[in-house]
């Protein structure tokens, strides 16, 4: 561990609790990355960072807990719940973006069920903090809007993307938005389970596994250790083409 991770409370794996915001070596990608260091002398409720394992509920639709989450580490799916019951994931967010922020929109509650899809390194932030922050760094505020829209057109691309084409054109798709949104330094990125996947793209879970395993085959996917994968990106794109 470097001298500068030493000091960076927020970024020890093993320490959990109150945000140092100033000491944080990946604030520039964070939801206050446009803030000055003085910005935080005098907030009115702290700022909190949790670990959350695989699989936990950050927040359930049109409940209202009061709190923006800034994502540091880790993915996280949106959930939408049809009255049938039927769960469509409808987005996923990824270090440096920001869930949540429909309540700084004026919304009664969240839109969706938040889901850490592996563990997730976040700040919780109060909604009180951030508008306190708002009043007094206008460029804040325009911050937030950019993220507002920023996930509403990316949500329109995905729904283009994703809900469009063959089962195998919907998969290829799938593969190449974890390669391009989610990939780490290494180029690998998480591959969802089947269920998830299933969900995203509105096919069944079966013909998930079949494509899956048919890009595994063909080499156009492939493990680069554990859970994380790597991807010929080329062949995907010329699948998502055909037809």
């Amino acid at each position: 561990m470097t001298s500068e991770l030493a000091i960076t409370f927020c970024t020890d794996a093993t320490w959990t609790g109150r945000a140092h915001c100033e000491k944080c070596h990946i604030r520039k990608l964070m939801l206050f990355s446009e803030l000055p260091t003085s910005a935080f002398e005098e907030v009115l409720q702290p700022i909190d960072q949790y670990m959350y394992p695989p699989g936990s509920v950050l927040y359930e639709a049109h409940t209202h807990k009061q709190f923006i989450y800034s994502i540091r580490r880790g993915m996280v799916k949106l959930v939408h719940i049809a009255p049938d019951g039927v769960s469509r994931i409808v987005r996923l967010l990824g270090p440096g973006t920001a869930i949540g922020l429909e309540l700084l929109d004026g919304a009664d509650g969240y839109h969706h069920t938040a889901i850490a899809v592996n563990q997730v390194d976040l700040c919780k932030i109060p909604v009180s903090t951030i508008k306190q922050l708002e009043d007094g760094h206008k460029e804040l505020c325009m911050h937030v809007s950019k993220l507002l829209q920023d996930q509403l057109d990316l949500a329109d691309q995905w729904i283009v993307a994703l809900g469009t084409g063959t089962a195998r054109q919907r998969v290829a798709q799938l593969v190449l938005v974890l390669d391009e949104f989610f990939s780490e330094d290494n180029g690998a990125f998480i591959l969802l389970n089947r269920e998830d996947m299933a969900a995203m793209i509105g096919i069944a879970v079966e013909t998930v596994s079949r494509m899956i395993a048919d890009f595994k085959r063909q080499k156009i996917l492939y493990r680069f250790k554990e859970n994380y994968y790597q991807c010929n990106t080329e062949a995907l794109q010329d699948i998502s083409r055909q037809g």
